[in-house]
């Protein structure tokens, strides 16, 4: 096996503790009244009927097997309706609408000592999530990750989400490092190990409230935490 040089993160539910609900009325009502100041006339249903619309369309046009919806060229999309051209309004629907939805947003207990502990021992690092580029930097610098990563792959600036390997391959080009020589470090089944695996890379799946999987094929390891994560890729580089 060879060495890990280099190590590759998700960021929400793998560092980030976060829960959101988009679907809560409030969400959409106190969307609907700061759009008013702008002159928009649209309602909370029909807000939110058109939000859910303007995502559909967008992914409809998409050619992309896995294709990533932009949230704020959604919202551009719907102020162009309401004939409301202020150019940074879509901006400011979005961080607005990720601000009401959060219900728990922090960082896993783990996350930063595991960092430094990486970051000291000279691992490259790297981030490939699937979030919204709007406001995932922010929320980053808001929990102190921007210092860890000088590299952030999102799925946004791209048009595509994973498990496309495309994401994977530019985070390692970024790096410099072979993707053999990387691991990445997920909690999706679905999501964060076919696309690395696809190009070689070694994947733990962070298992941090022991479900029940069924055994992928080429999963080099399960953690429970971090932690547990952190001594595999140790004693891997060791042997």
């Amino acid at each position: 096996m060879s060495k890990i040089r280099a190590v590759i993160f998700d960021c929400y539910g793998t560092l980030v503790d976060i829960h959101t609900n988009e679907g809560k009325d409030e969400v959409f009502h106190y969307l609907a009244l700061y759009l008013q100041y702008y002159g928009a006339s649209t309602g909370v249903e029909e807000l939110k009927s058109t939000f859910d619309l303007e995502k559909e369309r967008y992914l409809r046009t998409s050619n992309e097997r896995y294709p990533e919806v932009d949230l704020e060229i959604v919202f551009q999309n719907i102020l162009k309706k309401e004939c409301i051209g202020n150019p940074i309004l879509a901006e400011s629907c979005c961080k607005l609408q990720r601000l009401l939805s959060r219900e728990r947003f922090q960082l896993f207990p783990d996350s930063l000592p595991v960092l430094r502990e990486m970051k000291r021992d000279g691992y490259p690092l790297a981030m490939v999530s699937d979030a919204q580029k709007v406001y995932c930097m922010e929320e980053a610098k808001m929990l102190g990750l921007n210092q860890f990563f000088p590299h952030f792959i999102v799925s946004t600036h791209f048009g595509f989400k994973k498990p496309d390997p495309r994401l994977f391959t530019i985070a390692c080009d970024l790096l410099e490092i072979p993707p053999t020589e990387a691991v990445y470090i997920g909690d999706s089944f679905e999501k964060d190990i076919k696309g690395p695996k696809q190009i070689g890379m070694k994947v733990i799946l962070l298992n941090r409230d022991q479900k029940e999987y069924n055994q992928e094929p080429g999963l080099d390891f399960y953690a429970k935490d971090l932690w547990e994560a952190w001594e595999w890729i140790k004693s891997s580089s060791r042997s």
